[in-house]
């Protein structure tokens, strides 16, 4: 599998030649081979593409990502055909009880919040704080039931961004950021779900009648920090001064990091995949290591 990451903003066209994805610009043209990309991100509301590279491209289990009119991510591309087993993974899934799940989700929740005392310490906010989040963390009962990671999740955003942010404040960039990137961590979690044979509908969570992506949606808890650690660094450190396009390019090369797997380095999609493994054996999560110190 590759591991290019391609963005494209300035075309007029994609079409499919020879197992290539062909961009023209004008008189330009620019060839990349299919097979060497992870994920297509297609920002432009102009652009034509022919039904031949779609059907390639889903062929080729490409995560694509269409931007509206915003440059914020709006659909995805998802193969019908998925895991060779996905009948008995499906079945499986379908099997999972109260227990299962109410576990799981409590693991996901204590994992989440540590990773965002990790993202506080390495910003060097020791504070209270963190002695509260800890406190949190280890209260955390079976599905969650009082909420200590909406508890938790307030602390960390007052802490990072003050105590007037409001992560549903859809005017405020800083919120821009983050829902960016989640939304790429979101397709990228999609897309290996249909891959291993999950219905990304059935949840152990969330649950909304318009969210298609529900599972999606519970098992990047977890992952979330690598978008906040970039987001915090976009914010604090560089103080909003790029541009919106060179911050979003940020964002988006982020998931070419590595993080650590149970002590092996592997890239994010490649543990994205180990991740979903373990929960499909019902086995213990694998542990993860986010690297922060590397990603500077």
């Amino acid at each position: 599998m590759g591991w290019k990451i391609v963005e494209i903003k300035n075309a007029n066209r994609l079409r499919l030649f020879l197992d290539n994805l062909v961009i023209y610009k004008e008189e330009d043209k620019i060839i990349i081979p299919i097979n060497d990309i992870d994920t297509l991100i297609i920002d432009n509301v102009q652009i034509n593409l022919s039904i031949q590279l779609i059907n390639k491209l889903s062929e080729n289990n490409v995560n694509v990502i269409i931007c509206d009119q915003k440059h914020l991510p709006s659909a995805q591309l998802l193969p019908i055909i998925g895991n060779y087993n996905a009948l008995k993974v499906l079945n499986k899934q379908l099997e999972w009880n109260h227990q299962y799940k109410s576990n799981l989700w409590k693991k996901l929740i204590i994992q989440k919040i540590d990773n965002q005392i990790e993202v506080l310490s390495f910003f060097g906010y020791y504070n209270d704080n963190i002695k509260v989040m800890n406190d949190l963390k280890n209260e955390v009962k079976e599905y969650d039931i009082t909420n200590r990671e909406g508890h938790a999740a307030k602390i960390y955003w007052h802490t990072l961004f003050g105590i007037e942010f409001n992560r549903r404040d859809e005017e405020n960039p800083i919120n821009k950021y983050l829902n960016y990137g989640y939304a790429i961590l979101r397709s990228y979690f999609s897309k290996s779900i249909v891959k291993k044979g999950l219905d990304p509908r059935i949840s152990i969570f969330h649950k909304s009648f318009h969210n298609h992506f529900a599972l999606a949606s519970d098992l990047m808890e977890v992952f979330r920090i690598i978008v906040d650690f970039e987001v915090i660094k976009i914010v604090e450190i560089e103080k909003m001064q790029k541009p919106w396009y060179e911050s979003k390019q940020q964002l988006i090369e982020l998931f070419n990091r590595r993080i650590l797997v149970d002590g092996k380095e592997q890239f994010i999609n490649n543990a994205i995949d180990l991740f979903l493994e373990a929960i499909i054996a019902e086995r213990e999560l694998p542990n993860l290591v986010f690297p922060m110190y590397e990603w500077n």
